[in-house]
């Protein structure tokens, strides 16, 4: 498999999380547990991957230790929020085959304290497809609770949002523009 320059840290960094930690020998030239993961086995792959490990622990993204002989890989708490940190950019409301009729209404009150917190929220929000109705209002059509509550726990700022189900609007011209925005 290939790999863009990222990609393989990125990988090991997710299946460590998934399994909490790995034991291999990285000393020696072949080691099977590894590459049963990546399905490579050829020296070119057995090079990267063993640069790989050895990268994310100068990062201090992973502790390497020997026990009993045998090597093992942790993930640290800094390896753990870049995870979430990946999570975060793979984030992605999903769209229903049908539209429930309800809008799903973000709000969200965050301390000019925060305000860095705020701008990364906003622009994240937007990101994953809702629509700004003010700078701290956004809008859709499909549930997002569990994405709103990841997002705003990432940036430490849940508590500041508010998540609310509506069904109706009194402004009809712009709930016609939000369905036409929306594909509705």
């Amino acid at each position: 498999m290939k790999y863009s320059k990222g990609d393989l840290a990125k990988a090991i960094l997710k299946g460590l999380v998934a399994g909490g930690f790995l034991t291999l020998s990285l000393a020696l030239p072949n080691f099977p547990q590894v590459l049963k993961l990546f399905k490579d086995n050829n020296a070119k792959s057995k090079y990267k991957i063993r640069r790989a490990f050895y990268s994310l622990k100068k990062n201090r993204l992973v502790d390497i230790y020997e026990k009993n002989g045998i090597d093992v890989v942790e993930i640290t708490q800094k390896g753990r929020k870049k995870v979430l940190a990946y999570k975060l950019d793979e984030i992605k409301i999903k769209k229903s085959q049908r539209w429930d009729g309800f809008w799903r209404v973000i709000i969200f009150d965050i301390p000019e304290r925060h305000r860095s917190a705020r701008r990364a929220l906003s622009f994240k929000l937007k990101e994953v497809g809702l629509y700004p109705l003010q700078r701290s209002v956004f809008i859709g059509p499909f549930e997002c609770l569990n994405e709103i509550n990841f997002i705003g726990e990432f940036f430490r700022v849940r508590k500041c949002i508010y998540y609310f189900t509506v069904k109706n609007f009194d402004n009809k011209e712009r709930e016609y523009h939000l369905k036409n925005f929306f594909d509705l």
